[in-house]
């Protein structure tokens, strides 16, 4: 998917699109139909809330419009065969639309049932999106993350709950705190901008702040820590295995510890001091310093849409650094190849080193 095409989408979520650029995007978008099934629910954010005793009459509804529109013939004749390629590819692209239209609404429909109020936004893998809430404040969710937030935030305080990594540029209530939820740690701000990273298969989370300040509280441990700018607080899981020694993979009655590291923020380079890495992911840079194969591969995952297996579990540990804008998976692991050998081999969207 091109990044104009992005570049585009996002305007049309956060409702800032022109009516040239609108003109454009239906352009793309009729141009490759399958760049249009990848974005995913592509009104995620419009979507209508169904009253939960016409969710089923809707739903049915709905399936059988689009049945009849997979199922009617579609009007070919007495045309140039010029034409009647484009009315076949138009009625194969409302076809598409359709069918993303019925999943879109089923998903928010089942959603809706389990989080009444909330909307529920996720990004597959190598996919990111932009949302802008009711108050202003804007947020960037990175591949393969789910943000729950609601339709209307409270009055007294505004919460969302994040699995993955998102970017959050708040706007500022000193009446109304902004509390984001993650797996081990609660994030409290009143107006800023700051990056979390909290993936379910990492063995850390971590709350990077560009600008403001937050307090974040370590909630296993109920420890509030105040972090400013340029500052970055990780919160590290180990298993404790009653052996003193502690490791990053949980074993039958091993209790499942945190330990908190606090850090400055990562610049690109030392010419480079304005950009860091902790945000990296928003402008299509992947960078990676003294990160295991194990712990990379899991990125790749989400960078690629990849699934990757090591089978041999020596070149997990070992240790790679690099920067990789806009390469290919192949050509990624030609680079990675040259710094640690080791072989790999790719089929379909399977990656199996060994």
């Amino acid at each position: 998917m091109t990044k104009r095409l992005w570049e585009l989408l996002a305007l049309h979520w956060s409702g800032e699109i022109s009516t040239e650029e609108k003109t454009e995007l239906d352009k793309l978008l009729l141009e490759h139909p399958g760049d249009w099934l990848r974005t995913g629910q592509l009104e995620q954010l419009s979507f209508k809330k169904i009253p939960a005793a016409e969710e089923d009459a809707h739903t049915d509804a709905l399936i059988d419009k689009v049945m009849g529109t997979i199922t009617a013939e579609p009007s070919l004749t007495g045309k140039s065969s010029r034409k009647k390629f484009l009315h076949a590819y138009k009625y194969q692209l409302s076809v598409a639309i359709a069918m993303l239209g019925i999943t879109a609404m089923l998903t928010f429909v089942y959603l809706y049932r389990q989080h009444p109020g909330y909307k529920i936004v996720s990004t597959d893998a190598g996919m990111k999106t932009k949302i802008r809430l009711s108050d202003g404040s804007i947020i960037w969710l990175n591949a393969g993350s789910t943000l729950r937030y609601p339709e209307k935030l409270d009055k007294a305080k505004r919460e969302v709950y994040l699995s993955g990594e998102a970017y959050f540029d708040i706007k500022q209530a000193p009446n109304r705190p902004f509390i984001i939820h993650a797996q081990k740690m609660d994030i409290r701000v009143l107006g800023t901008a700051f990056n979390v990273r909290s993936y379910k298969d990492e063995d850390f989370e971590e709350t990077a702040v560009i600008s403001g300040a937050v307090e974040v509280t370590a909630t296993d441990e109920r420890k509030v820590m105040k972090v400013m700018p340029n500052q970055k607080v990780i919160l590290r899981k180990t298993i404790n295995d009653h052996t003193g020694t502690n490791n990053s993979i949980a074993g039958s009655g091993n209790k499942e510890q945190t330990k908190i590291e606090r850090q400055p923020l990562s610049v690109l380079s030392s010419t480079d001091t304005i950009h860091v890495m902790e945000t990296a992911w928003m402008n299509n840079q992947l960078i990676f310093r003294n990160e295991s194969l194990l712990a990379l591969s899991l990125r790749l995952e989400r960078w690629y849409g990849v699934k990757i297996n090591i089978e041999n579990q020596q070149l997990a540990t070992l240790r790679f650094s690099g920067r990789a804008d806009n390469i290919s998976i192949e050509k990624l692991l030609e680079v990675l190849q040259n710094i640690q050998p080791f072989n790999y081999s790719i089929q379909d969207d399977i990656v199996t080193i060994k």
